[in-house]
């Protein structure tokens, strides 16, 4: 039995993230658990700890901490799920770690060629996530009314550019006379209650490592709408929604014409959040593919 920690924050994304892969790696014998790293740990539980883990699985970041608290790059292993995150710890600790961790990976293809470009030099493995489908399944609703976004409604990336971009979500509001309504969770527990009061969720993002929101609203039956960045890029166009372009002006319009004719047309909305829904059943949820991924990497 391997013993692996997750040194990550276990609220938002991270949480829904690492505490299913605690539970679904134990079957493969790995015994997985989470370690915030909002808490202050003492040295010598640290230490502690470390004696009894095979490897502290973290975020680029997160390996900055992990070394201050003494913990052996060989027992690390980093997975970048943001390209805020490779730039930071390049410019705190440089790029030679990578030499010296267990291992490092990405969770999208896109922030492993982001990584080759920032001038990480060593193999790295891609381990894409799911959701749990059920957790988020809901009814579709039966016309467009309310529409909201996941995550954060703004955020700034390493250069200081905003790439969440919240205010477009809500300009499309204005323009179709649809009702926004922001998120106030604090817990991925609560996201899917969130999920439950919107008839859409739009993806404003100029950038995402792989976009959570877009499969978890899509489970819900919602109608997504969001730009190709993520993993979106590619669902987007196969079935799990309506992609819109990245540009402001363009992404406004397009998305525009695309809310005002579902909310004018309500058998046609509740035809594609049916489908958008089946899309995520058979595309979004946790399955053996994912999971062996996790199981390889982590070997």
């Amino acid at each position: 039995m391997r013993n692996i920690v997750f040194f990550t924050e276990p609220k938002w994304a991270f949480g829904s993230i690492h505490y299913s892969l605690c539970k679904l790696l134990y079957p493969y014998d790995i015994n997985a658990e989470v370690l915030s790293w909002e808490n202050k740990y003492p040295l010598d539980v640290m230490k502690r700890i470390s004696e009894r883990t095979d490897y502290f699985v973290t975020t680029p970041v997160g390996v900055i901490w992990l070394l201050q608290y003494g913990i052996l790059p060989k027992q690390i292993i980093s997975v970048a799920h943001g390209q805020w995150d490779i730039l930071l710890a390049k410019s705190k600790i440089g790029l030679d770690i990578y030499k010296y961790i267990h291992k490092y990976g990405t969770v999208s293809d896109i922030l492993k060629q982001k990584s080759i470009e920032f001038g990480v030099n060593v193999d790295i493995s891609v381990v894409p996530f799911g959701i749990h489908f059920d957790r988020f399944y809901s009814k579709p609703s039966n016309q467009l009314k309310n529409i909201g976004m996941g995550g954060a409604f703004e955020s700034q990336n390493f250069f200081g550019h905003e790439i969440k971009r919240g205010r477009l979500v809500k300009q499309l509001a204005n323009n179709t006379n649809l009702n926004f309504i922001q998120h106030d969770f604090g817990h991925y527990l609560s996201v899917p209650s969130y999920y439950d009061k919107l008839d859409a969720v739009v993806m404003a993002s100029s950038e995402e490592g792989a976009g959570l929101p877009m499969m978890e609203a899509a489970a819900a039956g919602r109608l997504t709408l969001g730009t190709p960045v993520g993993y979106f890029e590619h669902h987007g166009t196969l079935g799990g929604g309506i992609q819109l372009p990245i540009e402001e002006s363009n992404f406004v319009q397009k998305g525009t014409e695309v809310l005002s004719f579902y909310k004018n047309n309500p058998d046609e909305y509740v035809k594609m959040c049916n489908s958008i829904q089946e899309y995520a059943r058979e595309n979004y949820n946790w399955n053996e593919k994912y999971v062996q991924k996790w199981v390889e990497f982590l070997s």
